[in-house]
């Protein structure tokens, strides 16, 4: 099938669910026209690394099959799709790196993958990646850059950029990502989608290429708030075999108005002006929704600090992580992550435990903001956007990288913008466990701006017809 369905394919995932189930459509009618949606885009796009298109092909039937004799899943038949640096067995993690194209293909599941194939999602295939998820633009030296669906030529963000960007062009049904500083919210930020990192330690990451394991999270992307609700809780749970997993004590959802704190970063933080107008917008809806808003003291020390010292704590594990391909062939490293790496190399021990210590600094704030509200509220990202070809701002993690260092679930859910305009993204900060509350605020905010997942109007140029 060379066709595919634009109104189909861009609604969210809890529709589409509602339409396998009504049997409107089958398992693999949707994923021949999810292919061949993928298929066209990948000139321009180029979301996917890998595509395994037999094998979800031959998942899909198996998912008719149980769908006909009443034994459907919850996600039975969806396609999802991976980040690359999460083991799918039976394909390469290549983290986005030369070093690892060739490397055998893993033999498990990441537990989180797992989950969902036990759900029924049928696994498409593994998504484009900043390299080795060291940075937040996705234009990968080895594979490709990827394209923000909104415009072309401008990043999707990162550095799991495939993750926001095949969510956004209806390249799947929803997508998991990888979280050091920012790498889920940040591309739902910039592709107009919403992305949820987790507390730390509720989803597990064993199976992953680590990148710094203190800020590490695996999050999903969907196309709604409401399809988060159903796919987070399939994803979490305790793993024994995991260092970094916790056993989470998940609170009810808040009954009630919200106390939603709002920070006054001031110079703290350089958020574009019309982030900041589209932003003040949002927070006029939430007071709308019967919330109150509580102004917050900017923060203690610049916010720039802390990415800087989350930057460190990474370069030094990717040290660790690929120590084997470091002694090696280093021209297989992009020049700049060979440049990072080798900074790190000359770090002392003394830098690396100061970084630490920033980071609890910055875990600290978090905690006192929160310990004045029920919700924190800020902008994702302090800016939209950016072409490839200019340099990428060093702020972009900057309102992120909090919640990663405190382990605090964090949310981002698109803002109302004019047609045309990149998008921007509002982050919601919960308690550690408050998932629930976050995801049912963002639903209660898509439903008061009356959100309409929709395919962005540049996908035009490339959709199979």
């Amino acid at each position: 099938m060379s066709k595919a369905d634009a109104q189909l394919l861009s609604q969210d995932l809890t529709a589409q669910v509602v339409l396998l189930a009504s049997a409107e459509l089958s398992c693999v009618e949707l994923m021949q026209q999810q292919l061949a949606a993928i298929t066209a885009s990948q000139r321009l796009i180029n979301s996917y690394i890998h595509v395994d298109a037999e094998g979800a092909l031959a998942a899909a039937a198996e998912s008719d099959a149980r769908r006909r004799n009443g034994h459907a899943r919850p996600l039975e038949g969806l396609p999802v799709a991976i980040k690359d640096n999460i083991d799918v067995a039976g394909m390469v993690t290549t983290a986005g790196m030369e070093t690892r194209r060739h490397d055998a293909p893993a033999t498990h599941d990441n537990p989180a993958v797992a989950a969902l194939r036990r759900a029924g999602a049928v696994v498409v295939g593994k998504l484009n990646m900043h390299e080795a998820a060291m940075g937040a633009d996705n234009d990968n030296p080895f594979y490709g850059a990827c394209h923000n669906p909104h415009r072309p030529g401008h990043t999707p963000g990162g550095s799991s950029g495939g993750s926001g960007a095949a969510v956004a062009a209806a390249l799947c049904s929803a997508a998991l990502g990888t979280d050091t500083m920012g790498s889920v919210r940040i591309p739902a930020s910039y592709c107009g989608v919403v992305g949820l990192k987790p507390s730390w330690g509720a989803i597990s990451t064993r199976g992953t290429v680590a990148l710094c394991r203190r800020l590490d999270h695996i999050g999903p992307l969907t196309r709604s708030a409401r399809d988060l609700r159903l796919f987070t809780r399939l994803m979490i749970g305790f793993d024994p075999d995991c260092a970094q997993s916790r056993a989470i004590h998940f609170l009810p959802v808040y009954e009630g108005p919200l106390r939603i704190g709002v920070v006054d970063f001031g110079d703290a933080a350089d958020i574009a002006p019309d982030v900041q107008a589209a932003f003040e917008q949002g927070l006029h809806v939430l007071r709308g929704l019967g919330h109150t808003l509580h102004a917050l003291p900017p923060p203690a020390f610049a916010s720039g600090r802390a990415r800087r010292a989350g930057l460190l704590m990474s370069e030094a594990e990717l040290l660790v992580e690929h120590a084997d391909a470091w002694a090696g062939d280093r021209s297989r490293f992009s020049p700049l992550l060979a440049k990072l790496m080798s900074w790190a190399e000359g770090r002392s021990a003394a830098e690396l435990a100061a970084a630490s210590q920033l980071a609890d600094r910055a875990q600290v704030q978090l905690q006192q903001w929160l310990a004045h509200c029920d919700v924190l509220v800020m902008p994702t990202a302090p800016q939209r956007a950016f072409a490839f070809g200019t340099p990428a701002p060093a702020s972009q993690a900057d309102l992120t990288a909090y919640a990663n260092m405190a382990g605090n679930p964090a949310l981002s859910v698109p803002l109302p913008v004019a047609a045309g305009e990149l998008p921007v993204g509002m982050q919601l900060v919960g308690e550690i466990g408050d998932e629930m509350t976050l995801i049912t605020l963002a639903e209660a905010f898509q439903q008061a701006i009356a959100w309409q997942p929709s395919l962005p109007q540049a996908c035009a140029a490339w959709w199979p017809q």
